[in-house]
């Protein structure tokens, strides 16, 4: 009987503890429930303030629409606003810290109305980081899609980084920048646009800072800039962002991309176009990339070696706003300012030919 008894005690105790775990799974169940949907609806909200965010900084226009995964995807994937070099993740063409520059004769830069030169397009090469399908060939014949008349259109020169300069002209910290404008990419713009100026082209210059004292949000205040001059001139055709490049090698070496023409070093020079790759709203990128065939072949005619390959991105860096707009990296921070002064004459001289040849 004693032994009865205990199975009886034991029998019962089991079942209550049973119902014990019972309601203590379906508590813990509830519990979990509540918390993935308070977790879910903090993610919600996180992904919605991020869309804020990003329409107050103006990356994605009100017209854009973005599902919770392209958000993330843009936040994830975007390397506009603080890159140690534009092209550090599809640079395939440099592996060591300076090419051999290669001598070639060239024309006189000061020939205004040099025919272009066309070149084999398998001599055009282009850094692809999307997964469009690029017909070189096809964009360099096709008909310039700009309505640039010279008597009538402007060229508009901005700088989304301003303060960038180059090596040995007051270089600022790490960050190799100076508001100073004779040192600055607003020096390099003004060669640019005085170039273009000799052959009649009309060219604004607006030397703008967007990199100082913040350098977070350049690219927001530079389309508040475009915006502004686009709305003042509306004649204008071509926008061109003009950057230097950088990069710092792991023994502290900078990256000094350059070649000689007329006897003397010049800073090469890359052409970066932006797409609608990550779902920002970009009609114009084609356009903009038949543009920089053109250019790119030009100069390539008239000054080889000059030119980098094309470099044709995910990211927008505002060219949505004309289907003339490209992103100029005149050398890098391992160039010296005279270096680039001689591109800066060079590819104005190749763009200027573009413009009026067609």
């Amino acid at each position: 009987m004693k032994g009865f008894k205990t199975y009886i005690i034991t029998k019962q105790t089991l079942m209550i503890l049973c119902a014990v775990i019972v309601i203590l799974i379906i508590i813990i169940t509830s519990a979990i429930t509540l918390y993935k949907q308070s977790k879910s609806n903090d993610a919600v909200t996180a992904f919605s303030n991020v869309g804020e965010k990003i329409l107050d900084e103006g990356v994605v226009s009100e017209k854009d629409t973005h599902t919770a995964k392209k958000i993330a995807e843009d936040i994830l994937g975007f390397d506009a606003e603080d890159p140690i070099s534009i092209i550090k993740s599809s640079n395939t063409v440099y592996d060591d810290k300076t090419p051999e520059p290669t001598k070639a004769p060239t024309p006189s830069p000061t020939i205004k109305t040099a025919e272009p030169t066309s070149v084999p397009s398998n001599q055009i090469k282009i850094n692809n980081a999307t997964n469009y399908n690029v017909d070189i060939n096809e964009l360099i014949t096709s008909p310039l899609d700009l309505e640039f008349n010279k008597e009538n259109s402007e060229v508009l020169i901005i700088h989304t980084h301003t303060t960038e300069c180059y090596d040995g002209n007051e270089m600022a910290g790490e960050g190799e920048r100076t508001t100073n404008e004779e040192y600055n990419m607003c020096h390099i713009g003004e060669v640019l646009a005085n170039t273009l100026n000799s052959y009649g082209i009309k060219t604004i210059h607006d030397k703008t800072i967007h990199d100082y004292p913040s350098y977070q949000g350049a690219y927001t205040r530079a389309l508040k800039t475009i915006e502004k001059n686009l709305s003042e001139h509306p004649s204008i055709r071509v926008i061109l962002d003009i950057h230097r490049d950088a990069y710092i090698y792991a023994d502290g070496s900078k990256l000094r991309v350059s070649t000689e023409i007329n006897g003397e070093d010049a800073a090469q020079v890359m052409l970066v176009l932006g797409t609608d790759s990550m779902g920002l709203e970009h009609s114009n990128w084609k356009s903009n990339l038949a543009f920089a065939a053109k250019i790119q072949n030009t100069a390539q005619g008239m000054y080889p070696n000059l030119m980098r390959p094309l470099n044709l991105r995910r990211e927008r860096f505002n060219m949505h706003l004309s289907k003339g707009s490209l992103l100029l990296e005149i050398g890098s921070n391992g160039n010296i300012i005279d270096e680039a002064e001689r591109s800066a004459q060079y590819i104005a001289n190749a763009i200027a030919s573009v413009l009026i040849n067609g």
